[in-house]
Order: structure tokens, then sequence, then C-alpha cells
């Protein structure tokens, strides 16, 4: 079964669609994606060029599916980075597609909407993504978009879970949050922790002490195929944490501005280490 993938395109480098596809495509999944913005490359390195693809081409790409049955063979959804706050109604009727056609296809919603204490979207996008986030099965925010998103400040370990059972009362019945340090995180560790029902887990990885762009949009695509292989969030965190990590050690390695991904696709699909998951509810 496939993913629909709707997020941020990039000519070089590996963010958004630039690096969900091939991480998905290297894990054996088939994807189809749909570009909500194209640029030459990350903002964030200063002269991207190009902008947000038109709403209307982006109707046009998803009602082309429809019309070749395509969601009948969807397993689930994914956005990211939206760019215009009218792509969540495009998402939302991809999402109402998808369902109609696979009673059991999910959607997860990667809430992109800044890092490190900076909101990088108009207020108007960011509600849309509030209501998207509300919408999906399961949303993966970093710590600064949780706190956007329920408003409760994450100091310690016990913060963050209260935040993701906050978020996870307002829809979602699976909330990951990707990365946090709280005061009470072991040294030089960084959690990632998630919430499936009653259920919660917290994995720690070593903090590498760099910042990558993407890491967040390609966890969000490892974490969807691995939960829709398991079905077990605590599995699917272990797996994509893991995976993550080691594409994320070789980047440092290499000391480059962009992921590595196709330097150390292997290790998306055999990391050369495995992260086991705590339990803590």
């Amino acid at each position: 079964m496939t993913i629909l993938s709707i997020q941020s395109q990039l000519a070089v480098g590996h963010v958004g669609n630039s690096a969900a596809v091939f991480a998905l495509q290297r894990l054996g999944r088939e994807v189809w994606p749909v570009p909500t913005v194209l640029l030459s490359h990350h903002p964030g390195h200063g002269g991207a060029q190009g902008g947000p693809v038109p709403l209307a081409l982006q109707r046009a790409m998803i009602a082309g599916l429809a019309a070749r049955g395509c969601f009948s063979r969807c397993a689930a959804i994914i956005s990211g980075y939206l760019g215009q706050a009218g792509v969540a109604e495009i998402v939302r009727d991809a999402v109402a597609a998808a369902r109609a056609a696979t009673p059991n296809a999910v959607y997860l919603c990667d809430p992109v909407l800044g890092d490190d204490g900076h909101t990088y979207v108009s207020p108007e996008v960011a509600t849309a993504v509030h209501n998207l986030a509300a919408l999906a099965d399961i949303v993966s925010p970093n710590a600064y978009e949780l706190f956007l998103l329920t408003g409760h400040d994450l100091q310690t370990r016990a913060d963050a879970l209260e935040a993701l059972r906050l978020m996870q009362s307002r829809g979602p019945r699976i909330v990951i949050l990707t990365s946090f340090a709280g005061t009470d995180t072991q040294a030089n560790t960084l959690d990632v922790m998630a919430v499936d029902g009653a259920n919660a887990w917290r994995v720690s990885l070593p903090q590498i002490a760099a910042k990558f762009s993407g890491a967040g949009d390609v966890f969000a695509a490892l974490f969807l195929n691995f939960w829709l292989h398991s079905r077990n969030a605590g599995t699917a965190l272990a797996q994509s944490c893991s995976a993550l990590f080691g594409v994320l050690k070789e980047t440092a390695a290499h000391g480059g501005a962009e992921l590595e991904l196709i330097a150390a696709q292997n290790m998306l699909v055999k990391p050369d280490h495995f992260f086991v998951p705590e339990r803590i509810a």
C-alpha cells in the first residue's frame, strides 16, 4: 500500500518530500509526492528561489489521483510544510478521499510551525496546522511545536508527557514528541517520546552537536512506515530513532550542510545500533 506525501520539495538538499520520499522508497514503500512549495534549496541557507505551488495545481493533482482510483491503494497520508493556509483544505479533502476508499487509511500530520522558540509560518498557516492536527491519527511535533499546539510549558519529562496527553485529548490517537531536552533529561541526550492510547514510551538518544534540517521530516516518514508494518507505537518509535540516529551520525561525520541521506541510506534499512524503548505508562 502507498503513502501520499503532501509537503515541500527542494531541488538541492533533503527536507520535506525531498527527504521523506527517498527514505520511504528505500524502505520499499511506494510514495505519491504532491509538492506544496518548490524551492531551489532550504531557505535557512539564504538566497532560496522558488515559491508556493498554486493551490489550483495541487487540487488538480489530488483530483487526478482520485480519477485514477489511487485512493483505494492509499494506506496513509502524511502532510508537512504547507506554505499557504489554503493547502489545509486540500489535505483535508485528500484525507477524506483516502478514508472513504480505504477505511483503515491513516493520516500523519507533521505540524511544521517552527523550532527553538522561533515560529516560521504565518498566523493563518499556524491556525490551519492546528486544525489539521486535530483531524490526524498521528501528530509528530518537536518540543516548540508541541508548546504552540497546546500552550503547555515543557520543562521536565512530566511536563512533556502532560503536553502529549493534552494534544492527544484533542483528537490524535498517537502523538510523538520528536526531540526534547528537559531539566531532568540525562546529560548529553535527547528524549523522543510517544503516546498511543493509554500507553507511553521514551527513547533517549545521544545528543549530536549539530543542527540537521530535515531530520523531523525523515523521522515522521520513518515512524509512519514502521507503524504501518507493526501497528505498535513503541516498536515504531525505536525503529525510527535507530534509523534516524544512524543517518544523523553519518551526516555529522561528513560535516556537510545537508542530511547525508543518500550516503547513509543503509542506516534506514539496517541501523548499526538499535535503541530499546522504555515504557513510561
